[in-house]
């Protein structure tokens, strides 16, 4: 394991108290990301939530011959290195949009990671009611690695990542599409894959048994912290399963009413649920889904419908854990 960031403690697992919404938006410059970074605004709106901007650096591999020196020299020569810009840029958005402004406490930190004297660099701004922002540059020996890094040494209730294109198709320079299957495949928390996001346009959540309905219940408080209206689906392949799916449509209506969130709509359909829930979840800022209850490194992928919905929807895509 990793040291935890800026502590002298190895064993340190940094993390806010239980009564911080804390939320971690990996940036990497695209207009997804800042999509994706003002949907974050959103949900942690009021004065309960702190946000994390993070860019990973991967690890040079060329750094023992000189590297690490150049990076230290263009540090204090105030050249900025690769991931500064795209951080100062997220932080002016959060000027923009209102969420860092007025009188904050400023402060930075270095610490030496992998050999390099930059290391990973860290802003921490706070403000009086103790809400917290931080920009951090990290080196790792990729950027999955980092991220996963990053999860495990904080506690986070939401990761955002940019999601570019469909089908799985990577962007040069952008977050790539093995590095986001990498990240849901072993994160054990929520992550929303931000691609096309909209607001206002609300959350369809995807139900068919009882992992899925406790999902469905987290994600409406979740998406209450951001007015976001829900909607309820459940598939049935036949239309002898059709009765399952009304009962978990009934289920999970219960358990998001009663956690005191309204449920705008809900739908059950009879078909083949990856094209059902891709085509209806076309109207929404973000479908939905349950995590696999399989164990292990391919336990998502062993959910062939999450799987196909994430790589092909037109839009945002959650997994709840």
């Amino acid at each position: 394991m990793r040291e935890a960031l800026f502590t002298d403690d190895p064993d340190a697992v940094l993390e806010e108290g239980p009564d911080r919404f804390n939320i971690l938006i990996c940036i990497d410059g695209s207009e997804e990301s800042k999509r994706g970074l003002k949907y974050a605004v959103k949900i942690g709106q009021g004065n309960d939530a702190d946000i994390t901007l993070l860019y990973v650096r991967p690890l040079d591999k060329g750094m023992k011959s000189g590297v690490g020196l150049a990076r230290q020299n263009m540090v204090e020569w105030g050249i900025e290195l690769p991931g500064m810009r795209a951080l100062k840029i997220a932080r002016d958005q959060l000027i923009e949009l209102g969420f860092l402004g007025g009188d904050w406490k400023e402060e930075d930190t270095r610490k030496r990671a992998y050999g390099d004297p930059v290391g990973d660099t860290m802003k921490t701004y706070t403000d009086k009611n103790g809400t917290h922002i931080a920009l951090k540059l990290m080196m790792a020996p990729n950027t999955a690695a980092g991220i996963l890094d990053e999860c495990e040494l904080n506690y986070y209730d939401l990761t955002i990542l940019a999601m570019h294109g469909r089908g799985a198709k990577n962007v040069r320079g952008k977050i790539k599409w093995s590095t986001t299957r990498t990240v849901v495949t072993e994160h054990h928390g929520t992550v929303l894959l931000a691609r096309e996001i909209e607001e206002n346009h609300g959350h369809l959540i995807c139900v068919n048994d009882e992992k899925s309905i406790e999902a469905a219940r987290q994600d409406a408080i979740l998406a209450s912290r951001c007015q976001c209206p829900v909607s309820l689906l459940s598939v049935a392949e036949t239309e002898e399963q059709l009765p399952e799916a009304e009962e978990a449509i009934a289920k999970a209506r219960a358990a998001i009413e009663g956690a005191g969130v309204e449920v705008v709509d809900a739908w059950t359909e009879v078909g083949n649920p990856e094209e059902v829930i891709i085509e209806r979840g076309k109207d929404f800022s973000v479908i939905v889904m349950a995590d696999s209850s399989v164990k292990g490194f391919r336990r998502f992928f062993q959910s062939s419908v999450a799987y196909y919905v994430l790589q092909h929807a037109f839009n945002s895509v959650m997994i709840i854990r």
